[in-house]
């Protein structure tokens, strides 16, 4: 029954997107990468931010295959370090990206500490936001609010992600901890393959949502071996390595 349950609901919702795929905005163009993170200037160092809200956690499979990612994505040779640091009182969470941010503002305290010429990328776990499982400012979206600051935020919405058999809640966390980190980055800002924030390519970690193409591609290796998405496609990484034909510093 529950095979019964799980593969109509896939059926469902794959079928349920089939009207609306998405297509391109435009024709290709340059991408919004944020050199800041990416690159071995003018930060050669990076230090992960970690904030967490009461009755949330890490998991710690989810935090190593992310900073995996992370050492491959982004060029640091003077190392990536992170930090878990403040617990938030659960009465302090508030639904609403102003409230969330003021939130960020109040809890953000490793920057002040860290070495000269150090990028900083701040996370927060927290229950729910919405359906949200992950949410992700980039410095350039903080760039145009009221209170701009010079790191990302990513807030990863433990509530929303439910194990369902071996799709472990590990596997997700960190397939939505690098699909953010992804959003921090630049992606998906070419017009050639983006929509709404979002890779066109079904194939790509930075694809939004279930519909028919994922559902041909990645039905039976997540229910037959929980296989997620973990990597961007050769087009977004042709955006965030133009100067290397899409090579990750961890792949060159």
């Amino acid at each position: 029954m529950l095979w019964r349950r799980l593969n109509a609901a896939l059926l469902c919702a794959a079928l349920g997107g089939c009207a609306h795929l998405p297509t391109p905005e435009g024709p290709p163009g340059p991408s919004k990468r944020d050199a800041l993170y990416l690159d071995a200037e003018p930060a050669p160092s990076l230090l992960i931010e970690i904030d967490r809200v009461e009755g949330t956690a890490p998991r710690p499979r989810a935090l190593a295959t992310f900073l995996t990612r992370v050492e491959r994505y982004l060029d640091k040779p003077e190392g990536i370090r992170l930090v878990v640091d403040d617990v938030i009182p659960v009465e302090e969470w508030q639904e609403g990206h102003g409230k969330i941010r003021a939130l960020a503002r109040r809890y953000r305290s490793v920057q002040a500490k860290a070495p000269e010429h150090t990028a900083v990328l701040h996370m927060i776990y927290a229950p729910r936001m919405g359906n949200y499982r992950g949410y992700c400012w980039s410095r350039k979206d903080y760039s145009d609010t009221v209170a701009p600051h010079d790191e990302a935020l990513v807030l990863l919405l433990q509530g929303n992600i439910k194990p369902i058999l071996w799709i472990t809640g590990a596997k997700q966390e960190a397939s939505v901890l690098i699909h953010e980190l992804g959003h921090a980055l630049g992606l998906s800002s070419n017009p050639g393959h983006s929509y709404k924030g979002h890779c066109t390519k079904a194939h790509c970690l930075m694809y939004d949502g279930v519909d028919v193409r994922t559902f041909l591609l990645y039905f039976f290796p997540t229910l037959l071996a929980g296989h997620l998405p973990l990597d961007y496609c050769s087009h977004c990484r042709a955006d965030l390595y133009p100067g290397h034909d899409g090579k990750a510093p961890g792949d060159r």
